[in-house]
């Protein structure tokens, strides 16, 4: 018992944390992931022997869940000739690609959460210059938590403008939850918003 432990113990694929985060938006069954799994760790081809014994799938299976993965879009051929012998290579570039776009609406989806919960709470729309003030928090790491946290401390103090937030997220940071953004802190300074935005619609106009 204690060997058969120790060999479900080892650790002999490795999944790149960006992929796995974001791997479970996609179209997948068990087996598309397993065998997607499997190329990922190098084994860019279909060999019918090595892939039984690693996922213990039937070759039925595996033709099945490779024909899958190529008809959705997550995997690619391309022939290699080499010494006369053509073998057929497994591209993972798809795969890849719609990783990062699945990753890119979420980070958009993220940040608009975050700029409609300002509206929200201000009762208007955001000016070009508080939008900048938002994402320069983001930028710096600051949480989205952290941002919310102070935001919702801000209206309950009645202080709805962005400077206000920036000192509370600044005295935070003092505490040592933003070190970064403490370094870089510069004080927003103290503007008239609905002044700015009357100026801006101005300025579209003339």
């Amino acid at each position: 018992m204690d060997d058969l432990r120790k060999l479900y113990k080892q650790k002999s694929y490795v999944i790149n944390p960006l992929v796995l985060k974001n791997i479970k938006s996609l179209d997948l069954s068990l087996n598309e992931f397993l065998l997607i799994i499997y190329f990922l760790n190098g084994e860019l081809s279909l060999d019918l022997e090595k892939i039984k014994e690693a996922l213990n799938l039937t070759d039925e299976e595996i033709l099945n869940t490779y024909s899958n993965l190529l008809t959705k879009g997550y995997i690619e051929t391309t022939l290699n000739k080499e010494n006369g012998k053509v073998t057929e290579i497994i591209s993972l570039d798809m795969l890849y690609d719609k990783l990062i776009l699945t990753s890119q609406k979420e980070n958009k989806t993220e940040q608009t959460d975050i700029f409609s919960q300002f509206e929200n709470e201000f009762g208007r729309s955001l000016s070009p210059i508080e939008y900048e003030t938002i994402n320069k928090w983001i930028e710096k790491n600051v949480s989205e938590e952290i941002i919310l946290s102070a935001l919702k401390e801000a209206v309950m103090c009645g202080a709805t403008n962005l400077r206000y937030i920036d000192k509370i997220i600044y005295d935070w940071t003092k505490k040592g939850n933003i070190k970064d953004y403490e370094e870089d802190y510069k004080e927003i300074p103290d503007i008239d918003w609905l002044e700015a935005m009357r100026n801006e619609r101005e300025r579209l106009h003339n």
